[in-house]
């Protein structure tokens, strides 16, 4: 008597490293972070020139063209919120614990302040109304009164962070040796020239140009750290 013992071949196990949503979302974060940098040198490119840094000559440069007016806040609303958000994936870029704590704090920093002014942006929109709808001296009286609220000046003060942020970012990611330092030199470089000088469009769009070097960098870090734990993978 025989035994026919048939054997079915055991399938093929295909073992395919799974990817979680954290490394998904940092080329998403450096591409923001590349975009956002973008679209605020466009905003500071498009934004009303004025006659001076007075309150007057600035109510009157955003009530001129409201599409101007329009473009450059919505530029500068999405360019500031899409970077913002983006520099909290920072940290992800750190391996090691040197230079971490600084990365992580200047994130925090850097999206808190950069949020902020985003919103605080949209406030053009209601001091370019009262320019055209009010006579200039009522509407100066009104946005100098709304100014001097303190809860814009707290406003104000937490958009300071996203200057600083950034920089205190970038010195923990040299630190880390993600990046090198010299990505500081154009960082304080654009904010030494802003504070030189009074506003107008195309030369603080050229320093918001040398400015966006920095994030631009890191955003490609980002992108190409993604590319580089898949081929790993």
């Amino acid at each position: 008597m025989t035994t026919d013992v048939r054997t079915t071949p055991a399938p093929s196990v295909t073992t395919e490293t799974p990817r979680s949503a954290g490394s998904l979302l940092l080329p998403i974060a450096g591409g923001a972070l590349i975009a956002g940098s973008l679209l605020y040198v466009a905003g500071m490119a498009t934004s009303p020139p004025q006659d001076s840094m007075a309150n007057a000559d600035y109510i009157a440069a955003l009530a001129r063209d409201e599409g101007q007016t329009t473009l450059s806040a919505v530029l500068l609303h999405y360019g500031n919120l899409l970077a913002g958000l983006a520099w909290l994936a920072a940290p992800a870029l750190v391996r090691g614990r040197r230079g971490r704590i600084a990365t992580v704090v200047g994130a925090l920093m850097a999206a808190l302040g950069l949020v902020t002014v985003a919103g605080f942006v949209l406030y053009d929109y209601w001091t370019a109304a009262v320019g055209r709808e009010l006579d200039p001296e009522v509407a100066l009286s009104l946005f100098d009164s709304v100014s001097a609220d303190l809860a814009v000046a707290v406003v104000g003060i937490v958009t300071l962070l996203g200057i600083l942020g950034p920089l205190v970012a970038l010195t923990g990611l040299a630190r880390a040796g993600v990046t090198g330092w010299w990505l500081l030199l154009p960082a304080v470089a654009s904010i030494a020239a802003s504070m030189a000088m009074a506003f107008s469009p195309l030369p603080f769009a050229g320093f918001a140009l040398v400015g966006a070097v920095p994030p631009v960098v890191v955003g490609l870090r980002m992108i190409a750290r993604r590319r580089a734990e898949r081929s790993a993978a």
